[in-house]
């Protein structure tokens, strides 16, 4: 957890602000501690021997820690709001840049449990910096009224001191079933989480096989676990709770108790007496909050044991450790004539361990790669858009090796998105381009036919719903396709780009992408579009490699 909290206070100057809320808290409650101390001595001082003098300066003196206290408070909640609120933003954005890393992540993980982790996860971890103000001020409590105790007493403040560290320690030890709990609360959340996920992600698939029914069991299954393991953790924590309340009153009715024996005894006078059960009463807030300090830390301990096990997850690609050499190509998406020389240079080149190479130059305008099935279409995109991991060499751009490139330098050479790519709730506008104010590229709006699209939208910055909910299946890849096109690099490799278009709308994308003028790769099982391509490769598995297969063919591919 330390690194966690270095990270949530790592820019602002937060962690001056922690320092200077916590010593307000801390400030706030030696104020506390000093009223019934000053109720005291304004008895003992002022209304017993009958002084007006006495009694209007130390009921200013009360005032003035009033004020005291007040402002303090006031000013440190507000410093903590912000470096809690700050904290927690950071913690979730470096959650999400590392499920979002190029690298990828090692091993799957769903969704649901990512989503659990970087939002309900990061809040308690950052709550962190909260809870150690707290604890900060309990302690300073504790200390004021011990060490004001001792003055009126010392068998009084050594009792204080001796039950207060036996109070903490009983409860940390009552605390560690919460700790379990609570991992297996946001476990059974993770897991409900992932199934509503699938399930509005999958909402028309479901509608469309009639699979309603079983999904709502499916969900009520993990909602009921859920349910089960939140009022399991809730019932510790009441209980936890309701045993640290029964102790510090127990505790301080003992203290209580001695006191009023020791005014009888004419130990001590009854203004310490009124400032003894004053402390009393007052400590018994500061115990309580000892005794839920095991209970808090229990649950961000279980919530940062997840946090950390995502940061430290190792990556599924290797990191490259090199930049494209200064004579390396870049540059063609801005558009090179179609039906250059053999001899431009080779941007992609691809090796498979079975089937046919592939080699994508400069003056390539259509490049295919024919497959059967679409698991075949998927291996392919994933290997050209090194997206899953390849031998050394397997995968070039200008003669470098993707694995000395690393997956964030190769994607700005070479892109090739996910077949299911998503699209995001906003406009139309924002999903195709990175920046939701550029322009659109009059060349790749007509190349992926999105003219019918902006027709059935009305413009280009009209929402297209979550998912693109507003959209037909066709018209939803056409956009995706015009997304892929309106990236910079140098490759563009299309996943079956056409699956769910009709035949005639398929053509005119088809001659769309020849015409663009730039490399592209569409892999792809579609008569349509192997008809419109340059050269063809055959990818298919049970194909062997093919010295002819990378020259243009002369006959119609279909």
């Amino acid at each position: 957890m330390p690194n966690l909290l270095r990270i949530a206070l790592a820019n602002d100057r937060r962690d001056r602000r922690l320092a200077a809320a916590t010593f307000g808290l801390m400030l706030h409650q030696a104020a506390e501690a000093a009223v019934p101390i000053l109720i005291g001595i304004i008895i003992d001082r002022a209304i017993e021997p009958g002084s007006l003098t006495q009694l209007l300066l130390w009921i200013g003196v009360l005032g003035a820690t009033f004020l005291v206290l007040s402002l303090s408070y006031q000013r440190s909640a507000r410093a903590m709001v912000s470096v809690f609120g700050f904290g927690e933003h950071d913690l979730r954005q470096l959650a999400a840049s590392r499920v979002l890393h190029p690298r990828g992540v090692l091993g799957r993980r769903h969704p649901g449990e990512l989503l659990s982790i970087a939002t309900s996860d990061t809040g308690r971890v950052a709550g962190i910096a909260w809870s150690i103000a707290q604890q900060a001020a309990t302690v300073t409590a504790v200390l004021s009224a011990t060490i004001a105790l001792l003055i009126i007493s010392v068998p009084l403040g050594v009792g204080v001191g001796i039950g207060a560290v036996l109070v903490l320690l009983l409860m940390q030890w009552l605390a560690r079933p919460l700790e379990r709990a609570g991992s297996a609360e946001q476990a059974a959340v993770g897991h409900a989480s992932e199934i509503a996920t699938d399930a509005l992600a999958g909402l028309r698939v479901i509608r469309g096989l009639g699979a309603q029914a079983e999904m709502q069991r499916r969900y009520g299954r993990a909602s009921t676990t859920s349910r089960d393991r939140a009022i399991t953790a809730s019932r510790l924590l009441v209980t936890y709770q309701s045993v640290s309340t029964l102790i510090s009153i127990v505790y301080l009715a003992v203290l209580a108790l001695a006191a009023g024996w020791l005014a009888l005894q004419g130990r001590i006078t009854p203004g310490q007496l009124v400032t003894v059960v004053g402390l009393a009463q007052f400590l018994q807030g500061s115990l309580a909050h000892v005794g839920t300090f095991g209970a808090n830390w229990a649950h961000k301990r279980a919530s940062s044991k997840r946090l950390r096990e995502l940061l430290e997850t190792g990556y599924a690609l290797p990191a490259g450790d090199a930049d494209l050499g200064a004579g390396a190509y870049r540059g063609s998406s801005t558009g090179v004539s179609a039906g250059g020389s053999a001899h431009t240079p080779v941007l992609l080149s691809w090796a498979p361990p079975q089937g046919a190479p592939l080699e994508v130059h400069a003056s390539d305008s259509l490049v295919g790669v024919r497959v059967d099935t679409p698991a075949e279409a998927r291996t392919i995109s994933a290997a050209l858009g090194f997206r899953t991991s390849l031998a050394p060499g397997e995968l070039q751009f200008c003669g470098t090796d993707a694995c000395t490139l690393g997956p964030e330098r190769m994607a700005a050479c070479a892109l090739a998105p996910p077949h299911d790519a998503a699209l995001f709730t906003g406009t139309l506008r924002e999903n195709v381009v990175r920046s939701g104010s550029a322009d659109l590229s009059d060349r790749a709006l007509a190349a992926a036919e999105l003219d019918e699209v902006l027709d059935h939208l009305g413009h280009a910055d009209a929402p297209i719903g979550a998912g693109g909910r507003r959209l037909s299946g066709g018209q939803r890849q056409r956009v995706l396709l015009a997304r892929a096109l309106h990236s910079d690099a140098d490759v563009v490799v299309l996943d079956e780009p056409t699956s769910a278009l009709d035949p005639i709308t398929e053509q005119r994308v088809a001659d769309g992408l020849r015409g663009l003028g730039r490399p592209i790769v569409v892999v792809t099982s579609s008569p349509i579009l192997l008809a419109a391509c340059s050269r063809i490769v055959d990818g298919r598995a049970d194909a062997g490699a093919n010295p002819d297969s990378n020259e243009p063919h002369a006959k119609d591919p279909s």
